[in-house]
């Protein structure tokens, strides 16, 4: 187990964090149900501080751990028989082949990637942050996402392939069918592997992927993505719908994410997407307003016009050691100041690092030793905005716990 600072947080290999040690993992395919999403959130209170996280890639923390405790959640953990994966997985969007609108089902082309990359010796070869994105479309694509290896549905055959970034910034190397795609993404990751653990994708030379988009047909430039929110009713192939929630700031405590679990316990799945969300699919009908209803007592995300489906907020303090403010505190003022319309996003970061920032036009708070700044990205936020934000960044301030680098 380490506790080392700045790693990649695993069940098994915790992270320190400004509260404890933390972990993080993501349930296989249709292995999250309500029973064992009610476990988890069980076992984040018995054995962290009770704060549990769904991810900006849409997979689950657990906060508060101590040494002693992190192995003891782990067994838990691992005694849910989640389908954990270890090493190389390429992800899926949250509705991955169930979706109706999802142009093609990502889930072959994922399996196929993730095998090849197993047979090759791959798996356990790459850098701890390597990632690999196959998305299907539809309304909870993964074009804001980056990832070393992108690769997005054109038509029901035909995936585009790119490295590094999210799709507005990613460089498309072409397009092809499945088996190309997948063909190109293992040559790829070969050559990180052949550099060493540490590589990613923005150390591979221009010639090396000039080669390979030699192989591939052009790819047209695809029209601009929107945000998706993991909030509302989703349509499924199968006729039925999945319903949609997210924590507030991607945060809850474990016993209200159990009480949510209870609540769906008729459902056959819930499924996690970026932006905190929870998606319960199988559930019965008629239970939907029940569950709704439940969802708003513990303050979940129920309603897609939701303010803080506008902000996004890093951990902040006390959550982590470098934070120079309560980046929750901050979203919870602004969500209930009446001053966000939905033209833009704002980006609470507690210090320069700016972790958790999303893709498109924001207005960040940025946390520094010397006071509060505020960055636009293509965005022009009104002058109230821009005034409530730097009161309240200064009125939640705090004194990092560390020294950062």
């Amino acid at each position: 187990m380490t506790m080392r600072r700045g790693a990649c947080p695993t069940l098994l290999q915790p992270m320190q964090t400004g509260d404890g040690l933390l972990v993080r993992f993501a349930p296989g395919p249709g292995r999250l149900t309500p029973v064992r999403l009610r476990a988890i959130g069980q076992a984040a209170e018995q054995h962290g501080n009770g704060l549990v996280e769904i991810t900006s890639r849409g997979k689950l923390q657990v906060r508060g751990l101590s040494a002693q405790s992190a192995p003891l959640l782990g067994e838990r953990i691992v005694q849910l028989d989640l389908g954990l994966a270890d090493g190389l997985q390429a992800e899926v969007g949250a509705l991955a082949g169930s979706a109706a609108d999802e142009i093609a089902d990502p889930l072959p082309l994922a399996t196929t990637v993730a095998q090849l990359a197993a047979d090759n010796g791959l798996t356990h070869a790459l850098a701890p942050k390597v990632s690999v994105t196959i998305d299907g479309g539809g309304a909870l694509h993964l074009a804001e996402i980056g990832a070393d290896i992108k690769i997005e549905a054109i038509s029901g055959a035909r995936w585009r392939i790119g490295i590094g970034g999210n799709s507005a910034k990613a460089r498309w190397l072409g397009q092809g069918d499945a088996a190309q795609t997948a063909r190109t993404a293992i040559v790829i990751l070969g050559l990180l592997a052949n550099k060493g653990a540490a590589m990613r994708v923005q150390h591979l030379h221009g010639d090396l992927l000039d080669g390979l988009a030699a192989d591939l047909a052009p790819t047209a430039p695809l029209p601009a993505f929107d945000h998706p929110s993991p909030v509302g009713v989703f349509p499924l192939r199968d006729g039925s719908e999945a319903y949609g929630f997210a924590l507030p700031f991607g945060q809850a405590r474990g016993q209200d994410l159990a009480a949510f679990a209870e609540a769906a316990i008729d459902a056959t799945e819930i499924r996690l997407a970026p932006g905190g969300g929870l998606l319960v699919l199988g559930l019965p009908e008629d239970q939907a307003p029940a569950l709704r209803e439940t969802a708003r007592r513990l303050d979940f995300i129920a309603d897609p016009t939701d303010t803080r489906l506008s902000i996004v907020a890093c951990a902040g303090a006390p959550s982590c050691a470098a934070a120079l403010f309560d980046a929750k505190a901050v979203g919870r003022d602004l969500a209930s100041s009446g001053l966000l319309d939905g033209s833009l996003r704002v980006h609470l970061a507690a210090c320069a690092k700016l972790c958790a920032q999303p893709a498109g036009p924001k207005i960040t708070l940025i946390g520094r030793k010397r006071g509060c700044t505020l960055a636009a990205d293509n965005a022009t936020p009104a002058d109230a905005l821009e005034a409530f934000l730097g009161e309240r960044g200064e009125a939640h301030r705090t004194t990092p716990r560390r020294k950062k680098t």
